[in-house]
């Protein structure tokens, strides 16, 4: 907890072989008491764009601190096999 304000995590997970690419999330009315990690997402209206793929078989995590949990869901992304 920070100021009392719980800390969610976001955690994506690619369990593929496969690389995860060009994924958009939605978040609907994401706020944080403290800094979102901008290096890992963009945040525009109620769409999050993740910066980065998700190597096969690893995650890419980024926190927010807020009074309740918010629905964050995939909304697009591909799927790239070599």
């Amino acid at each position: 907890m920070i100021k009392n304000t719980p800390e969610w995590e976001v955690r994506l997970t690619n369990p593929c072989y496969c690389y995860a690419q060009d994924i958009v999330l939605a978040c609907v009315g994401l706020k944080s008491l403290t800094p979102i990690d901008r290096s890992k997402i963009s945040i525009s209206g109620n769409e999050c764009k993740v910066f980065e793929g998700v190597a096969d078989r690893s995650e890419i995590v980024f926190k927010y601190v807020w009074a309740e949990k918010f629905d964050i869901k995939i909304l697009s992304g591909s799927i790239a096999c070599s």
